[in-house]
């Protein structure tokens, strides 16, 4: 015959008096702690929800701004969100103006840039002798204008922008790059800009050139 396992070998007495009334007192205080907890939780999650009521999205020319996510509850000041802005009209006054010191100037000592053949400049010292040729040769009296899609800031001195670019009235273009539609490059750009003494420059830049249309198929044979 086989013998019963023990987890099944125990038999339930009836609690006594007092051990129900002990019992209930470890119910009681431990509903009390979680009540606590909860309530500390709330008290925490306050600062929270007014961060989130306060980071309502604003407009700009050329798309909109999100200072915030949820997940991020990041507020910037109004002042900081027009430095970032500033970053982006400051690279197309100084690429219309060819002027490729001024381009770099937006950027840090240290910065990275990638364009959009995927090829990587990395200082501003040579990310303004790449767009200084640039601008001299196949992109001279080139227009490019750029629109502000969004701007996430990930800390209260670090913001990640996302902007719509074109660029026009080029002569030619590098080997390998090939226009989104006839005599138009457009672009996506991505910015990581940083807070550094105050001042807002892009510590990371990438384009991403955006690929013509399909041609459509030919019509079918008669």
């Amino acid at each position: 015959m086989t013998t019963p396992s023990r987890a099944f070998d125990q038999i339930a007495y009836p609690a006594s008096r007092s051990q129900i009334r002990t019992t209930h007192r470890a119910m009681a205080l431990s509903g009390s702690i979680v009540a606590v907890l909860l309530l500390v939780g709330c008290d925490r999650a306050a600062p929270s929800e007014a961060l989130r009521s306060e980071s309502a999205t604003s407009s700009t020319s050329g798309g909109v701004l999100s200072p915030t996510t949820a997940s991020q509850l990041i507020v910037a000041s109004p002042s900081d969100v027009a430095a970032v802005t500033a970053v982006v009209t400051a690279w197309d006054a100084a690429w219309n103006a060819g002027d490729a010191t001024a381009l770099a100037a937006t950027f840090w000592g240290d910065a990275e840039f990638i364009n959009g053949r995927g090829q990587l400049a990395v200082g501003s010292p040579t990310i303004r002798s790449n767009h200084a040729t640039n601008l001299a040769g196949v992109f001279k009296g080139s227009h490019t204008q750029s629109g502000v899609r969004k701007i996430t800031f990930m800390s209260a001195t670090a913001a990640v922008v996302d902007a719509d670019n074109d660029v026009t009235n080029f002569k030619a273009l590098p080997p390998g790059a090939v226009p989104t539609a006839p005599g138009v490059i457009s672009q996506r750009q991505k910015r990581v800009v940083v807070k550094r003494d105050g001042e807002w420059r892009v510590l990371l830049m990438q384009l991403t050139s955006i690929a013509p249309a399909p041609a459509p198929p030919p019509p079918p044979a008669p």
